[in-house]
């Protein structure tokens, strides 16, 4: 019975960590500057081409227990920190590779797992105490924004799309914050940061002969349209009372109209809207040179209040005074789109404005504009910053094994096991440049051990060289949770010693 059970354990840990590496095999490929694309394709032909690993992860379909959890890691490191989902995966996927090496030493999985566990918080402790670094500067930001960028189709616009993004977040405050709108057509360098909020023209009334630009603006936050009766109730009218009804209503809405024309006072302007607007309120309005954005989202509303400092009206009723602002009407690849402009200097509003020549690249833009934002939001808001390059955890590494010994016990092997796993994320990047993973980790550890403590993998030349000669730098949280991450999602699958079919819902 006892061999039963130990067997049964034996296969159900083989088969989840057969299928996390798996996906750690499968994302691989594509950590670093000279990472390799993955294209996606569904059941209907739609294509995804795309270096993210949370991409990937996301799209794909993964069906055995432990891929998903190793995909749920990916999901979490990129909530928290916006990048370094591959990275994540890699090293998850090394930790439990070197687990079936342990296995055969003869050490069981709660002795892996106290191993592992005590080696995270040693590396994270000594990445917070001797690795990190202050970000002094504005200059340390952008190479943060473009270590992100290396490696993804913004690559070849480095340095202005670095400027975007951090200006971008310094405008806005934080990357969630700030709006992201697409336009296919032109190129990456195209794209630009915009001080206001722009609204799809979608939403919007209007034909050729309108005026390009508005300068009184008003937001109405309900509709301009005749209020239906949510209930089911049917009501009899003759023809006389059907009339007066329509007339009454129809005299209701023109009367709100004209409420907002008074207000105007005669100028050209426009009217954003949450809800409807009836047609004939439309036609008045703009027969007195006001324009209406019906159903403008909620979210929108509130940017552009905002941006403009102006106040959003429940009711037409309450109508005080006009906000004076700049709304310029451009199309891109037939839509028509509303800038609407800050108006005041403390307006933190900010709209990156992405282009890119087909869907296909467009899409891959914003997933790179989102790691950089995100990454970019991270150093200005903590400050702390490592080198990067994969040289972080090449010194974590170093540094457990030279205080593995001090644990002693058979944890020490799965300590020195995790500093292995760690060298995986340089060697990985050295391999996916076409060089030897084994040269370039033999030399990185002994110019670390040296005291070279900024070196990394040479992508371009082979060996190793100074990363932080080459700005090469990145969050400290992010590399930070990385770990925590990869060895709390791997100490979990270890655990598991059987798969059991749950009942199904009745």
């Amino acid at each position: 019975m006892k061999k039963d059970n130990e067997q049964a354990r034996t296969n159900a840990q083989a088969m989840n960590i057969r299928a996390a590496r798996t996906i750690a095999e499968t994302v691989k490929s594509t950590l670093g500057p000279m990472g390799m694309d993955k294209m996606l394709v569904d059941g209907h032909g739609n294509v995804i081409v795309t270096n993210d690993g949370a991409t990937i992860l996301r799209e794909v379909d993964v069906s055995h227990p432990g891929g998903k959890m190793i995909a749920e890691v990916a999901k979490t490191q990129e909530n928290l920190c916006y990048d370094g989902t591959t990275s994540t995966v890699v090293l998850s996927g090394a930790l439990l590779g070197h687990t079936e090496s342990l296995f055969a030493k003869g050490l069981h999985p709660n002795v892996i797992c106290r191993g592992y566990h005590e080696a995270s918080q040693m590396a994270t402790k000594y990445l917070q105490d001797e690795i990190t670094m202050l970000a002094e500067g504005r200059d340390e930001t952008l190479s943060v924004a473009k270590t992100a960028i290396t490696g993804k189709t913004l690559e070849h616009s480095l340095d202005q799309v670095a400027e975007l993004c951090v200006s971008a977040v310094e405008q806005a405050g934080d990357a969630k914050s700030v709006r992201v709108v697409s336009f296919p057509g032109g190129s990456v360098n195209d794209s630009s940061l915009f001080n206001g909020v722009i609204v799809s023209k979608d939403f919007v009334i209007e034909d050729e002969s309108d005026a390009s630009e508005y300068y009184q603006m008003m937001l109405i936050n309900t509709g301009l349209d005749v209020e239906k009766n949510e209930e089911n109730v049917q009501v009899q009218l003759d023809a006389q009372s059907y009339s007066t009804y329509k007339s009454a209503g129809k005299a209701d809405l023109l009367s709100r109209a004209k409420q907002i024309v008074d207000a105007f006072k005669g100028k050209v302007g426009i009217v954003f809207v949450r809800d409807g607007v009836n047609d004939h309120v439309c036609a008045y309005l703009k027969k007195n040179g006001i324009y209406v954005v019906r159903r403008t989202p909620e979210s929108a509303m509130r940017a552009m209040k905002r941006a403009t400092n102006s106040t959003i009206y429940q009711t037409v009723d309450d109508i005080e005074d006009m906000t004076m602002t700049k709304v310029v009407r451009e199309m891109h690849n037939d839509i028509w789109y509303l800038f609407v402009h800050s108006n005041h200097k403390e307006s933190k509003e900010a709209t990156l404005v992405l282009r890119g020549a087909t869907t296909h690249t467009l899409e891959e833009v914003e997933r790179g504009f989102d790691d950089a934002l995100g990454v970019v939001s991270m150093v200005i808001g903590d400050e702390k910053v490592v080198v990067g390059g994969g040289n972080a955890y090449a010194r974590m590494a170093v540094y457990l094994r030279q205080h593995a010994a001090q644990v002693g016990g058979r944890a020490q092997m799965a300590i020195e096991a995790f500093a292995d796993a760690l060298e995986t994320i340089p060697a990985t990047i050295a391999e996916n440049a076409g060089h030897d993973p084994l040269d370039t980790i033999l030399e990185l550890r002994h110019r670390l051990m040296d005291g070279d403590l900024t070196v990394g993998p040479d992508v371009e030349n082979g060996g190793v060289c100074d990363m932080l000669k080459l700005g090469v730098l990145e969050p400290a949280e992010l590399v930070r949770q990385a770990v925590l991450s990869a060895a709390e999602v791997t100490n979990a699958i270890l655990r598991i010693d059987d798969i059991i079919a749950r009942r199904g819902v009745e």
